[in-house]
C-alpha cells in the first residue's frame, strides 16, 4: 500500500506508482508499493544528488508546462510515486544482477532524471510534489540473478503504465509528449531487461498496457 504523503493528495494502491484507479488502472501483480517498514534493503530515493544524464534519458521538453487538469494532476503524481519506488527498487535488483551493473546504473540514473522532472513539472503548475518513502516493498522476492530480472521487468513494466495513464488523461500536447518520454524509456529498458533475461520477442507492442 502506498502511504500518502501529508499535504499531498492521496495516491492510491497500484503497481509501483499507485497510478489512478478505474478503467484507466493497469492490472497485475505491483512490481513495488510503498511500506512503513524500516531496514528494508536498498537505498532510498530522497537525498539522491541529481545523475549524469543516462544514454536511455531524453531531455526533458523545453516547451511551457501545459495545464493540469484534476485527472492529469492525480495520474502525474502518481507518476512520480511510481519514479521513487523504481529508484529504491533498483538497489535490490543491483545486490544480485551484478553482471548488469552498468545497465542497472544507467536504468537508475535515468529514473532519477524523471522523477526529479517530474517532481518540477507538478511543482511548476503550483501542484503538490508526493516525497518519496521511507522504503518499498516488492512484489518479487529477490534472492538471486533470474529474481532480481524478473524484478527489473516488473519495474518497468509498471513504470510504463503510469507513464500511459498519464498521456490518457488530458488532451494538451506538451503533457501527452512529456509522459511519452517517460513511457518510451521504460519501454527501452523493459525490451533490454527482456533480453537479458533471454525472453523472446524482448519487445511488445503495446508498453504499459496490461
Amino acid at each position: 500500500m502506498t502511504s500518502p504523503t501529508p499535504g499531498a493528495s492521496p495516491t492510491p494502491s497500484l503497481p509501483v506508482s499507485g497510478a489512478p484507479s478505474g478503467s484507466d488502472a493497469p492490472s497485475g501483480s505491483p512490481a513495488a508499493t510503498a511500506t512503513a517498514a524500516s531496514g528494508s534493503p536498498g537505498a532510498s530515493a530522497s537525498g539522491s544528488a541529481s545523475p549524469s544524464p543516462s544514454p536511455l534519458s531524453t531531455p526533458v521538453s523545453t516547451q511551457p508546462p501545459g495545464p493540469l487538469g484534476p485527472d492529469a494532476q492525480t495520474a502525474m503524481q502518481a507518476a512520480l510515486v511510481t519514479e521513487q519506488a523504481a529508484v529504491w527498487a533498483y538497489g535490490l535488483v543491483a545486490a544480485h544482477a551484478r553482471d548488469q551493473a552498468d545497465m542497472v546504473a544507467d536504468a537508475r540514473s535515468g529514473h532519477l532524471l524523471r522523477r526529479d522532472a517530474t517532481a518540477a513539472r507538478l511543482t511548476a503548475v503550483g501542484a503538490s510534489a508526493p516525497e518519496p518513502a521511507a522504503a518499498y516493498q516488492v512484489s518479487v522476492d529477490v534472492q538471486d540473478q533470474n529474481s532480481a530480472w524478473q524484478l527489473a521487468q516488473d519495474i518497468e513494466s509498471d513504470v510504463a503504465a503510469a507513464w500511459r495513464v498519464v498521456i490518457g488523461s488530458s488532451d494538451d500536447a506538451e503533457v501527452r509528449g512529456f509522459a511519452l518520454t517517460g513511457l518510451s524509456e521504460a519501454a527501452v529498458r523493459l525490451a533490454m531487461w527482456k533480453q537479458v533475461a533471454g525472453i523472446a520477442p524482448p519487445t511488445i507492442p503495446f508498453p504499459g498496457q496490461s
